[in-house]
């Protein structure tokens, strides 16, 4: 801690405020992951040392029917580091602005076919 002190005496103080912030978020998230890792170790130990409980209820052996442990509900295993808000489900609907303009559809548009042929009409057309 006193060589952190001399190598951050001689740089400003604001530099040194924002390093001690950073420095210090590095720190905390580091000590949950670490304290997190070595807790599973406690865990294993005591579930290690314990003694079994077998029960014979049954006359062709022995039956495990229960655990005398409490691991399931341990609220140093079950933490995670994670966000503050819960996601929600976004749907974004754009809203378009188009109708019909009236002066293009002023006269309704009529489809023209001929269903039999006309052979005098075959050729290029002719430019007079």
């Amino acid at each position: 801690m006193v060589f952190l002190f001399y190598v951050l005496l001689p740089l400003k103080l604001m530099k040194r405020n924002k390093l001690i912030v950073s420095l210090s978020m590095v720190f905390t998230v580091l000590f949950s992951i670490l304290f997190q890792s070595f807790h599973t170790y406690e865990h294993l130990s005591k579930q290690l040392t314990e003694k079994h409980c077998d029960h014979k209820y049954n006359v062709s052996g022995t039956e495990i029917t229960h655990q005398h442990h409490n691991i399931d509900h341990c609220f140093v295993c079950h933490f995670a580091i994670s966000s503050y808000l819960n996601p929600t489900q976004f749907s974004y609907k754009l809203h378009v602005a188009s109708s019909e303009i009236p002066y293009f559809y002023i006269a309704n548009e009529n489809v023209i076919s001929f269903s039999g042929s006309l052979y005098s009409h075959r050729g290029p057309p002719v430019n007079i």
